[in-house]
């Protein structure tokens, strides 16, 4: 059944021709994108692995029509099978609890050399994600961008398969061992990009991921949330490696950037020179992204582009002050109807 996302060839035009101005800074205006309703990226580990594609994705082809798409976003779906799935393609027991996904560590591991990571065709789960991304591409063509699944950073995907505390404890007691696991699950993540952007990439469309960000080629949203816990100096040993490889792998690589203790890394992100922007996710509890000019201007400075997470008048206030170009901003936390989220856009455009 054709889908009507309400999104004409000339409005893809549109989007390819802004946001390459964009990555190329050429853009003057920021970015902003809107959904209405906000789409709600529901955990898809929620069914088990009894999963059935075809009732996913008619579901989801519901939504996807009754969704708007304003401002510079564009109809996208992208398979939410939990931060850092990858741990499950490599073994980890995967369950849906308390609206979340969790990866439990490996059994019968006493020891970082009693983990052996190796690509695995027949697991279950990547079977899933890759026949849904396949059966998504095939079903919607020219008219979804379909995204690629979170597959998570490399010490996110250890700490899922050893345990967050272990994996501290190996940090300190087995570095050498932490950090040839990490070299070996960004070989493996290399490996799970390409085999799915080869399936995503066949519609022409471009490519997303988990963020908003549209990018023509390759690119991703690269993280590490378990940096929040370590020091600049572990991170430039275990994590600065992997970011390098996978920005040297793609052609438009962002960082998710997590809380404030993150902001440790920042000098170390800036001197990516391959490492296109940051966004900045302030962390549970602390003032959302607008209420930190200085850090973001320190983004700015070191070259980069951003990408935040606003209220309307957040949008607004980054605009006056900043001036917002290279800045993405993509609204949330806000229940717009139609007809205030398009005037918001014409009201924002003209600030």
């Amino acid at each position: 059944m054709p889908i009507n996302t309400q999104f004409k060839d000339e409005d893809w035009q549109r989007i390819s021709r802004d946001w390459n101005a964009w990555w190329s800074g050429e853009l003057e205006r920021p970015l902003l994108t809107l959904e209405i309703p906000p789409y709600d990226w529901d955990h898809l580990t929620k069914w088990g692995l009894g999963i059935s594609v075809d009732e996913i994705l008619e579901k989801t082809q519901r939504t996807l029509e009754a969704t708007y798409w304003l401002g510079d976003a564009y109809p996208k779906w992208w398979l939410n099978f939990g931060p850092g799935i990858i741990a499950a393609f490599l073994g980890s027991r995967t369950e849906y609890k308390a609206d979340t996904t969790w990866f439990y560590p490996l059994e019968n591991v006493e020891a970082l050399s009693d983990i052996h990571l190796v690509f695995d065709p027949a697991n279950p789960w990547w079977r899933i994600v890759k026949e849904m991304t396949r059966q998504a591409v095939a079903r919607w063509g020219d008219r979804v961008l379909v995204g690629t699944t979170d597959l998570g950073g490399n010490l996110d995907i250890l700490a899922s398969l050893r345990g967050t505390k272990k994996l501290l404890m190996d940090l300190i007691k087995d570095p050498l061992g932490v950090e040839l696991l990490s070299k070996e699950i960004t070989e493996l993540w290399l490996r799970f990009y390409d085999e799915l952007y080869a399936i995503t990439a066949q519609a022409g469309l471009g490519n997303t991921c988990w963020g908003p960000m549209w990018s023509p080629t390759k690119g991703y949203m690269l993280q590490s949330d378990f940096s929040y816990m370590i020091s600049p100096r572990m991170f430039k040993r275990f994590v600065l490696p992997d970011l390098e490889s996978c920005c040297t792998h793609l052609e438009y690589a962002f960082y998710h950037m997590d809380g404030k203790n993150q902001v440790l890394h920042l000098d170390q992100l800036l001197a990516i020179k391959r490492l296109r922007g940051i966004q900045w996710q302030p962390g549970a509890g602390q003032p959302m992204a607008d209420k930190w000019p200085e850090l973001l201007k320190n983004i700015q400075a070191g070259g980069k582009l951003v990408q935040v997470y606003v209220s309307t008048q957040g949008a607004l206030d980054i605009k006056r002050e900043l001036g917002g170009k290279g800045f993405l901003i993509h609204i949330v936390n806000e229940t717009l109807k139609l007809g205030e989220g398009r005037a918001f856009v014409k009201a924002f455009v003209a600030a």
